[in-house]
């Protein structure tokens, strides 16, 4: 029996009479060609043998006889693991060799291992079961480091979050566990169940695509070409691509395909730089630090959400306790490679209802969209939150496990999503409502349309056979289950961590676009990048009058005497192939722009057609379930709304809105494609193969990157917006640490600690350095006499200055004979510059 058909045959432990399907009941020694149905759906027009086993003797629950043994050498063996892990990091001397597989197995390990029986009797699959352990696993660790840091200082200890206590709380928590949790029977694999089912060309594939994302960052982070980067990002697609034709591998050797798939594209923007790069993990790393250092985590010290997500301010705290893995790699590298399980996550969720090619499309296009990749690796909070969503949506299309227990399952689920991070829990209880509310219009249409229908004398219509697989009438996300997870998600960011201000003031905005009342928006004209500047200055000018006229800042006569002319949007140079497209007559520029376009409006158009396809086709193209229409509906409902209220995909973004929306679009999306290619016949896989290669081409940047001409995408190139504004470097860490002990040393000789002024993004990223106070703006309005102005390696190289104004990154040339004039440069090194009060004042 191989890994992923113990869901295909009949279960021992069930012990009641099954209908099994025979060609479902695959052998482990032989690749019969897949069948067009889905691996939890049975063929209604196939012939059926019914297999009689022993019946459960009468008046017994058919839950008694289901529960496995709890206490087996298994989990015996289990638990002793951990306990001889505890004593490891505790008492063995400090090393990798030790710590990291004794941290990694009592954090992630361990947990898994003994939730796996427990999610077995929510989901039906043996992979299934494995994936959504895992997300117990991290709800689990949450929990209990959750419970540490509160209880802990009741007892008189004060630093909860450190190495002691949180080894012996995971420890105990899970022994605890796993002596009350059921365990699941043996999966009864044989020697080298693993042989002739696909698991050595993938294993072999994946470690190949993996290494080589891996080495096209470290040589682009050495300063070496982008030839290795861009290799690998045409043999992720292409890995992608192999798993798509190959129907007869086991669901197991796939879903290892598409993970290795998944970490290489994530890897290869993770690793680029030496130290924490991109946006949000900056704050996120920062918040962190505070925790590290304090050894404690305080619900309502600060009104930043971010401070509220556990799984930046709890989880790699734990790890960096547990394991040797630096900080960093943490960020870096653990994370990412915890979040590549959500493509996983949604291959198997639609394989349970649709064939091999649709779920296989549907990881792939979640893969591919870029926000995936260069943007998500930027956000820890939302990549664990992801992963948790990910196993949410993992139970919407079980239909072979009870109702109830799903649901209880999905709630507590949402748990970790609200404890992980406030906009993913925002967004799915958007998508859930919208949901509800489609159902609640749908029943009451069929129930006025037969009402009508009766009224007119026209008797009892037979009704045809639904179009989607339906759970007798029954949602799998009730009103009053939305209901809970909206009030979870209130009392979390409300009475608890106090940091709902952000949600306030989102929701004010966009109260206010809504009623016209805003200059900016659907509502309003666009505004330009010279308006938005514009209008910031005059902000600026007005909350500065005060303290100008007292001298702080520097008099309007000086600043206003400097001009800062805005730079339009800069694309990287024409390469030798862009060039020879350029003299051909294409414009290289416009192309690339027009064709990305196309992609995105291709995404949107595929998961109309999906969504339209299903109705007429029906199971023909995929047994979608009513609980799947009704999220994708929901899920455009949620898009609608974060694109007619801009305020709303200005503080979520609309394009991770978008990502989290395919958990529920993706197999429509998917089905489109095949309702498309199907007009091909026998070469409709092909040619969505083909379809598939062409917008990969372009959304993984591997098109713009051969001719230029475009923006520029960190993974692959040492230029563009994203490195300017996102890529620290050691000469501005190594400045940086230098004012911050020069301004320290000032602040012990006079008592007066001076302020340091630094742009919007090299403060972002240097956040964690500055220990004094910081204005992260050096806009000529902004500057003060008595200041210290740090310049980062992007405007010596460049001359320019970036910053973030509604939602918006303007960038413009910024007037450096005014510091040349007005300040003294006392610091100066390839990659950073500091300007002093000391002369000129």
């Amino acid at each position: 029996m191989s890994l992923n058909e113990d869901s295909e045959i009949t279960l021992e432990q069930e012990r009641i009479v099954l209908e099994v399907e025979p060609a479902e009941a695959e052998s482990a020694e032989s690749a019969e060609p897949e069948s067009t149905e889905p691996e939890s759906a049975e063929p209604e027009s196939a012939p059926r043998r019914r297999t009689r086993v022993s019946r459960p003797p009468r008046g017994e629950p058919q839950e008694q006889q289901e529960r496995a043994p709890r206490h087996g050498p298994r989990r015996r063996l289990i638990l002793l693991s951990v306990a001889l892990c505890c004593a490891l990091i505790l008492l063995a001397p400090a090393g990798r060799l030790v710590d990291d597989p004794a941290g990694l197995w009592l954090m992630f390990g361990a947990p898994v291992c003994i939730y796996f029986g427990t999610a077995r009797r929510v989901v039906s699959t043996v992979d299934g079961a494995a994936l959504l352990a895992l997300g117990f696993a991290l709800l689990h660790d949450i929990l209990v480091l959750l419970l540490l840091d509160e209880l802990l200082p009741m007892l008189g200890r004060d630093r909860p979050l450190e190495l002691m206590p949180i080894t012996l709380a995971l420890s105990f928590a899970a022994i605890a566990v796993g002596a009350l949790a059921p365990e699941s029977e043996p999966l009864g694999l044989s020697l080298g169940w693993w042989r002739g089912r696909g698991y050595g060309p993938v294993a072999l594939i994946g470690l190949v695509v993996v290494l080589t994302a891996v080495a096209g960052a470290i040589r682009l982070n050495n300063g070496f070409g982008s030839g290795v980067s861009m290799a690998a990002a045409a043999l992720i697609v292409l890995s992608l691509l192999f798993l798509l034709f190959r129907r007869r591998y086991s669901s197991g050797a796939i879903e290892l395909g598409i993970y290795c798939a998944a970490a290489a594209i994530l890897l290869l923007t993770s690793m680029r730089g030496w130290l924490i790069t991109g946006h949000d993990i900056q704050t996120e790393y920062a918040y962190f630090t505070d925790v590290f250092d304090s050894g404690r985590w305080r619900a309502g010290s600060t009104s930043n959400a971010y401070y509220a997500c556990l799984s930046v301010t709890m989880l790699p705290v734990a790890l960096a306790h547990l394991t040797a893995i630096s900080d960093v790699n943490i960020f870096k590298i653990v994370e990412p490679l915890l979040f590549a399980t959500t493509p996983v996550l949604l291959y198997r969720s639609v394989r349970n209802v649709a064939t091999h090619m649709i779920a296989v499309l549907s990881a792939i296009f979640f893969i591919i969209f870029p926000t995936f990749s260069t943007d998500m690796t930027y956000m820890t909070r939302q990549e664990i939150a992801f992963v948790l969503t990910g196993c949410a949506v993992l139970l919407v299309t079980e239909r072979r496990r009870g109702l109830r227990a799903r649901r209880i399952a999905f709630a507590a689920l949402m748990v970790g999503v609200v404890l992980s991070h406030y906009s993913t829990a925002y967004i799915v209880i958007m998508v859930c409502t919208f949901a509800v509310l489609a159902d609640l219009v749908l029943r009451l249409w069929s129930w006025l349309r037969e009402r009508n229908r009766r009224s007119r004398g026209s008797g009892t219509r037979v009704r045809r056979a639904s179009r989607l697989e339906d759970d007798a009438g029954r949602g799998f996300v009730p009103w009053w289950l939305v209901i809970v997870a909206a009030a979870m998600a209130f009392l979390w960011a409300g009475p608890v961590t106090h940091t709902a201000g952000q949600v306030q003031a989102t929701v004010s905005s966009a109260l206010s676009q809504l009623e016209g009342g805003s200059t900016s928006g659907f509502f309003a004209p666009q505004q330009t990048d010279a308006q938005l500047l514009a209008g910031y200055k005059q902000t600026v000018v007005k909350a500065t009058a005060a303290d100008r006229a007292k001298s702080v800042y520097w008099p309007l006569q000086v600043v206003n005497a400097y001009q800062t002319p805005l730079i339009g949007t800069q694309y990287q140079p024409l390469t030798a192939a862009g060039r020879s497209l350029q003299s051909d007559g294409v414009n290289v520029t416009s192309a690339n722009v027009l064709v990305r376009s196309l992609d995105d409006r291709s995404y949107e158009l595929l998961i109309v057609l999906g969504l339209i396809g299903v109705w007429f086709a029906g199971r023909r193209l995929f047994a979608a379930t009513r609980d799947q229409a009704l999220l994708a509906l929901g899920a455009g409902g949620m898009l609608v709304v974060l694109t007619i209220v801009p305020q709303l995909s200005v503080d979520y973004g609309i394009l991770r809105a978008f990502e989290e929306g395919m958990f529920f679009t993706a197999p429509f999306l998917a089905a489109g494609l095949v309702w498309v290619c199907g007009l091909f016949r026998r070469f409709a896989q092909p040619a969505a193969a083909v379809g598939v290669a062409l917008i990969a081409a372009t959304m993984t940047g591997v098109v713009p990157q051969l001719t230029g001409g475009y923006l520029g995408i960190l993974s692959m190139a040492n230029e563009g917006l994203y490195y300017d504004i996102h890529y620290p470097t050691g000469a501005e860490l190594t400045g940086a640490q230098w004012l911050d002990s020069y301004t320290a040393a000032q602040k012990a000789a006079t008592g007066t600690e001076p302020v340091v002024e630094v742009d919007y993004f090299t403060y972002d990223t240097m956040q964690t350095v500055f220990t004094g106070p910081t204005l992260a703006d050096i806009l000529p309005q902004w500057l003060r006499p008595g200041a210290y102005v740090f310049v980062g390696a992007t405007m010596i190289r460049t001359g320019q200055v970036s910053n973030r104004l509604n939602g918006q990154t303007i960038t413009y040339t910024y007037p450096v004979r005014l510091l040349d004039t007005q300040y003294n440069k006392i610091y100066a090194s390839v990659g950073a510059e500091v300007y002093g009060p000391e002369m000129n004042n």
